[in-house]
């Protein structure tokens, strides 16, 4: 036990100095330069560190709106971590929110949840990312369902999730989501004064809860 922790402290530490230098990178040199860089020391790098950098990676190809190359990055994570949920859950808000393709999205966020159904990370965050989906294809039936599921998710201690979420349930027309299920998600996740702030996590529970 001792020995994971030491582990799980060195990869965290690891992780931040990354995430430093990208930082350092980007303050003082042009965007597509700071790419250049994160891609070269990622040829370089072992698992872990190319994992971390391709989050980084990642980020900057679409702040540099080069979409497409981004996409074919989290493809090929995907094919080297076939368990793995954060890129899956990525493709899918990538198509969503920059490349305006809903069904794309909702292709990936249900492989997304495939991969968090047999890991158990991040279940709530994939179903969340489903529920924003449905919600702008207008699929109130699919959404209310979504919603149920959300509910129904029984939340595992050490095991990486989100708090509970309520921006999909806000933004929804009136009618689009059945009344008994609205009443009751209203119940699980009250609406605060901060929601209109566009702050919903505020005083939200940790990475996870066992509620």
């Amino acid at each position: 036990m001792a020995d994971d922790k030491a582990a799980s402290l060195e990869r965290f530490e690891r992780i931040k100095q990354l995430n430093l230098w990208v930082g350092a990178l980007q303050e003082t040199l042009p965007l597509d330069d700071v790419i250049q860089a994160v891609k070269a020391r990622r040829r370089g790098a072992d698992q872990d560190d190319s994992y971390s950098l391709a989050l980084q990676l990642e980020a900057l190809l679409i702040a540099a709106d080069r979409e497409t190359e981004a996409d074919r990055l989290i493809d090929e994570m995907l094919d080297r971590f076939p368990e793995d949920v954060r890129f899956a859950i990525s493709k899918a808000t990538l198509h969503h929110y920059f490349m305006d393709d809903q069904e794309g999205a909702l292709n990936a966020i249900d492989m997304a949840l495939e991969r968090a159904q047999r890991t158990g990370f991040f279940r709530r965050e994939a179903l969340g990312v489903k529920a924003r989906i449905l919600l702008r294809l207008g699929r109130g039936d699919e959404l209310t369902q979504t919603l149920d599921e959300i509910m129904a998710l029984e939340m595992k201690p050490g095991i990486p999730d989100i708090g509970r979420e309520r921006d999909f349930v806000d933004r929804a027309p009136p009618g689009m989501i059945s009344e008994d299920v609205l009443a009751r998600y209203n119940l699980f996740r009250p609406k605060r004064v901060s929601d209109d702030d566009g702050r919903s996590d505020v005083d939200e529970p940790p990475e996870w809860d066992i509620e």
